[in-house]
């Protein structure tokens, strides 16, 4: 079953499991041309413990995670801002459980955004930001201390055009907690084509939670190799 909130232009879309308490909740951050058909799939494949929101965006599900090529840069920081402090008050009602973020492509951008607010804002932080295709947001890493202390999990296509190695490994700087890297067969579509295995990858990172809490700050506890070079002209 599915139930719909909505806050200004930012909807969310819950995927209820009947009568089964819940201890974590995901929420999805669909890329411009990933649609949460894909996401209300996936939560058939979730353990009942994990509940499922899905973040839709405003005017047709575009992120506006980033303008267009020729837009003003400022401007485009502006907008981006803007939509993550949209998310974070539409999550405000859904921090009562353990809250762990999914974002892929240019949602994962905004999902580190809403991340980094859950943690300076509230007591709600996330205990796992799980960011997909999609390179580290290198304009916007701190120079000094990392604005995050989730662990964070980078997924990728080792065929993936869209990012290089050195793009997704440079996620490991956005948090002082625990990064892992999970490499997966295929270009773009790999969350479609291995969609059971990046339930797996899910399903294990929250359930060591429970049973390993201790997070160490700057700890690379694992990373799976990928090629020296997977794709040309990647973008962040």
């Amino acid at each position: 079953m599915t139930e719909e909130t909505a806050l200004a232009d930012i909807a969310l879309i819950r995927v209820v499991q009947p009568a089964t308490p819940s201890s974590f909740r995901l929420v999805c951050f669909p890329d411009s041309d990933n649609s949460t058909a894909y996401y209300l799939a996936l939560a058939e494949l979730l353990l009942p413990t994990v509940e499922l929101l899905v973040v839709q965006y405003p005017e047709a599900g575009e992120p506006h995670v980033h303008g267009p090529p020729d837009d003003d840069p400022h401007r485009a920081e502006t907008a981006a801002a803007a939509l993550a402090d949209s998310v974070l008050r539409s999550l405000a009602g859904w921090t009562g459980h353990r809250l762990a973020l999914f974002g892929h492509g240019s949602g994962a951008h905004l999902a580190q955004r809403v991340a980094e607010r859950l943690e300076r804002d509230t007591a709600a932080g996330p205990v796992t930001l799980f960011v997909s295709g999609s390179n580290a947001p290198h304009a916007r890493v701190p120079l000094g201390p990392p604005a995050l202390g989730c662990r964070v999990v980078a997924l990728a296509g080792d065929h993936d055009p869209r990012t290089t190695p050195a793009g997704v490994r440079g996620w490991r700087r956005c948090t002082s907690g625990r990064f892992d890297l999970e490499v997966l067969p295929g270009a773009r579509e790999f969350l479609d084509t291995h969609r059971r295995e990046v339930v797996n990858i899910v399903h294990d990172q929250l359930m060591s939670l429970s049973t390993d809490p201790s997070e160490h700050a700057g700890d690379l506890r694992k990373v799976t190799t990928l090629p020296e070079d997977h794709g040309k002209g990647a973008h962040q």
